[in-house]
């Protein structure tokens, strides 16, 4: 159900019709699709909801179509010609556009549009006029374009575009003025700054060889990190040891687990023999013993008493 403020003539074959003012509610009228000839249709600023209707796909003469400021869905699968110059128009390009598949020409021009150009584009396969131009478009121009065949005609000057020219034959003769981040192989245009291969070759030397480094670099912290328990520990030990040393510097037997300690000495020193006297003292001699327990040590007999000298060696 509609309330409509005029009327639509069907039928009828109208040159440039623009119902402005219908104040038109409700889903659009699919009526609207047998208007012959109608090049120009303005359904802005109403109160319309729903999906555009498929008789829209009979307009093969429609340019220009205003629908903003409305509630509608959907895709113009069968429009050709799309014509939205010289608005006001201030959001992104919506991606929807890119279901528009038998679209041959797309004017956007001289309107406020911001934000990227969608990459969706790329499935307009048959799309030959494209007008983006005077908006305030940024990013860059997507890649995908490349495979855009049909193309003849490009304009997207005046915007704030950057990055490289699509590889397109369209883009070569493309005006693109007024874009100051844009690059590439074109007259006007600085060169993109392309990373060969030799540099790409040696970017990842590089990466490798820090990566080696850091490995190395962590390696070598372990390594410290074990030395320095390893020294810590023997520190302790030391220490240790150093405690069960008398304050002469000599060690007791008993402190060394002493009857069999002094029979390892005994054995050593084959019963303390003159042959095994490295030294002589004003209290007692001086052995050199070897024991498996403790190696090569030094041994000091006190002369005054068998007992006396049973306690003290080092």
């Amino acid at each position: 159900m509609n309330k409509l403020f005029g009327h639509i003539l069907p039928e009828q074959t109208i040159r440039f019709q623009v119902p402005f003012l219908l104040r038109i509610e409700g889903s659009i009228p699919p009526d609207i699709g047998n208007v012959k000839g109608l090049l120009g249709l303005d359904l802005s600023s109403n109160h319309l909801i729903g999906q555009i209707p498929k008789e829209f796909g009979k307009l093969t003469s429609l340019i220009r179509l205003l629908m903003q400021n409305n509630s509608i869905s959907g895709a113009f699968v069968q429009l050709f010609q799309l014509n939205l110059s010289n608005n006001k128009f201030g959001e992104n390009i919506p991606m929807e556009i890119g279901k528009m598949t038998w679209l041959n020409v797309l004017d956007l021009s001289h309107n406020l549009l911001v934000g990227d150009i969608p990459p969706q584009l790329a499935n307009l396969k048959v799309l030959v006029d494209l007008n983006f131009s005077h908006n305030g478009l940024s990013g860059h121009i997507p890649e995908e374009l490349e495979s855009m065949t049909a193309l003849q005609d490009v304009s997207l000057s005046y915007n704030e575009l950057e990055g490289p020219i699509p590889n397109n034959k369209a883009f070569i003769t493309a005006s693109l003025q007024g874009n100051k981040g844009l690059c590439g192989n074109l007259t006007g245009f600085q060169p993109c700054e392309r990373p060969s291969k030799h540099s790409i070759v040696k970017r990842r030397h590089k990466l490798i060889l820090i990566t080696l480094l850091l490995v190395m670099g962590g390696l070598v912290l372990v390594y410290a990190f074990v030395g320095v328990l390893f020294m810590c520990n023997r520190r302790r030990r030391r220490a240790k040891d150093d405690g069960r040393q008398n304050d002469d510097g000599w060690l007791s037997i008993s402190m060394l687990d002493g009857k069999p300690l002094y029979g390892d000495i005994l054995k050593a020193t084959d019963e303390f023999d003159e042959t095994f006297t490295s030294g002589k003292e004003a209290h007692g001699s001086i052995y050199k013993v070897n024991l498996p327990s403790l190696g090569t040590i030094a041994v000091k007999r006190l002369h005054s008493s068998f007992e006396t000298s049973q306690k003290l060696y080092e």
